[in-house]
C-alpha cells in the first residue's frame, strides 16, 4: 500500500466510533461472538479505610468496569464506573482483572456490579465481543456501632471449600456476624496456575463476597511458592497505602497493621534455586514499619492489632531457631513491643496457641491460630471498640479453651 493510501486509511479508521464503557448498547465489532464469562466471580478484598479492591477473572481477553454506588435509592445506571488504568492506558486484553474503588465509607453497604467486555485487539482496531455482567453484588458494611467484627482465618493450604464454611457456620461465629474475614497467610498453598488457585482459595472467597462478606489478605511463607506467587497481584490486591502486602489502615478507631513476614528460609537455599530475594524486602519491610508507629495515625488509633503470619515467638526454642522467627525478633519485635500494639495475631505453627505479654520485650498478648486439619482447625472470632476488645479462638468442634482467648479492657 503507498503511504497516502495508508495514511487515508488511517484517517477514514480515526473517524469512527469508539467504545465507552458505561454506553448501555454493546459495540458493534466484525468479531460480535467474542465473550467474556467469568471463570473466576468477583471477589472483595480491603485494602484500606476507604479502599476496595474487586478482584475476578475471565474466561477470554476483556475489559473490565466495576459500577458501584452507596447510595440505595441510585438508579443502577447512574452508578459510578472503575476500571484499572496504568500509565495512560485502560487495563484490557486480560483474563486476570482487579480494580481498587476509593472514597468508600466503610460504615455503609457497597453496592457493585462487574462488567466484561471481550476484547480482540489488532494493529490498528480493536473488537469487542458481548457483554457479560456479575450481577449486582453488596458488602458491609464494615464499622457498626459497636465497633468491629471480623473473623481470622489461617493456614487453609487449599482446604478453603471444606473448611471455611464449617468454621464460619460454628454457632457462636455465625452469631456474631463477622462482617469481614482476614486471611492470615498460607491459605492458598503452592498454587502452581490461576485455575488451582480457585479451587484452593478463591472460589470460596468469591462465595462469601456474595453473601457480603469481603477479606483482608496477610501473606504466608507459602505464598512465596509455586507459580502463582509470581503472579501475585492477579489475585491479591496491594494494600492502598503502601502499593505492598504489608501496610496499616483504621476502620472505626481500630489501627489494622498487616505485615508480611517472609520465606522462613534464606534466600541462598537449595529450594529456591537463588531466585528467592526476600531479605531486602524484610528491612524496606521493618524501616516502614518504624515510620508508621511513629505516624499521627498510628497514634491517633484507639485500638492497634497486628497481624503476622509467622509469630516472632511462640514460646518453643525449637520453632523459634527457624530463620524466619529469628529475623522477626530482629526486623519487627522491638517495633511492635514500642508501637504499643494491643494484640498480635499470628499462624504459622499449625497449632492453637497464646503466649501472654512478657515484660518490655513482648508487652503484648500473642494468639497463634491452628492447622489445615478438621482437628488443628481454629477461627479467631475479634470484636474491637474504643471501649474493650475480646478475641476468641473456636475448635472446629465450636469448643473455645479459655486458654486461647484474650480480654482487652479500655485503652489507658
Amino acid at each position: 500500500m503507498k503511504r497516502r493510501t495508508f495514511l487515508a486509511a488511517l484517517g477514514a479508521s480515526a473517524a469512527l466510533p469508539s467504545l465507552t464503557l458505561g454506553e448501555a448498547a454493546a459495540p458493534t465489532s466484525p468479531k460480535e461472538e467474542g465473550k467474556a464469562a467469568f471463570v473466576q466471580p468477583p471477589t472483595a478484598q480491603i485494602v484500606g479505610a476507604d479502599a476496595l479492591a474487586i478482584c475476578w477473572r475471565s474466561a477470554t481477553p476483556s475489559a473490565g468496569t466495576v459500577f458501584w454506588t452507596q447510595d440505595p435509592a441510585l438508579p443502577r445506571e447512574q452508578w459510578a464506573a472503575a476500571r484499572r488504568t496504568s500509565e495512560g492506558l485502560v487495563c484490557s486484553n486480560r483474563c486476570d482483572h482487579l480494580v481498587t474503588l476509593r472514597g468508600v465509607d466503610f460504615t455503609r453497604p457497597v453496592r457493585f456490579e462487574v462488567e466484561n467486555i471481550a476484547v480482540t485487539m489488532d494493529p490498528w482496531w480493536t473488537h469487542f465481543g458481548k457483554r457479560e455482567t456479575s450481577g449486582i453484588l453488596e458488602v458491609g458494611p464494615l464499622v457498626r456501632e459497636g465497633g468491629l467484627c471480623f473473623a481470622v482465618l489461617n493456614d487453609l493450604h487449599g482446604k478453603a471449600a471444606t473448611l471455611v464454611p464449617q468454621l464460619l457456620a460454628l454457632p457462636a461465629v455465625a452469631k456474631a456476624r463477622p462482617a469481614f474475614v482476614v486471611l492470615n497467610g498460607d491459605c492458598a498453598g503452592n498454587c502452581a496456575s490461576p485455575e488451582a488457585l480457585r479451587k484452593a482459595l478463591l472460589g470460596t472467597m468469591a462465595d462469601l463476597t456474595a453473601k457480603g462478606i469481603p477479606f483482608l489478605f496477610v501473606r504466608g511463607n507459602h505464598e512465596y511458592r509455586g507459580t502463582m506467587a509470581r503472579r501475585f497481584r492477579e489475585a491479591f490486591a496491594p494494600l492502598a497505602d503502601t502499593g505492598l502486602a504489608y501496610g496499616a489502615f483504621t476502620l472505626g478507631g481500630v489501627r489494622l497493621l498487616v505485615l508480611d513476614s517472609g520465606e522462613d528460609k534464606v534466600d541462598g537455599h537449595r529450594e529456591y534455586c537463588g531466585l528467592l530475594a526476600c531479605e531486602a524486602h524484610m528491612a524496606e519491610g521493618s524501616a516502614w514499619l518504624r515510620r508508621e508507629i511513629a505516624s499521627e495515625a498510628w497514634n491517633a488509633a484507639t485500638r492497634r492489632l497486628a497481624f503476622c503470619h509467622i509469630p516472632p515467638t511462640n514460646g518453643d526454642p525449637k520453632s523459634d531457631a527457624w530463620h524466619g522467627a529469628t529475623r522477626l525478633r530482629k526486623a519487627i519485635a522491638p517495633a511492635l513491643a514500642e508501637g504499643r500494639i494491643d494484640l498480635l495475631i499470628s499462624a504459622h505453627d499449625h497449632r492453637a496457641s497464646k503466649l501472654p505479654a512478657k515484660g518490655p520485650e513482648r508487652p503484648y498478648p500473642t494468639l497463634i491460630g491452628g492447622g489445615p486439619t478438621e482437628t488443628s482447625a481454629t477461627v479467631l472470632l475479634v470484636q474491637a471498640s474504643a471501649k474493650a476488645a475480646q478475641a476468641t479462638t473456636y475448635r472446629l468442634d465450636g469448643s473455645a479453651p479459655e486458654a486461647l482467648a484474650v480480654q482487652l479492657g479500655a485503652p489507658a
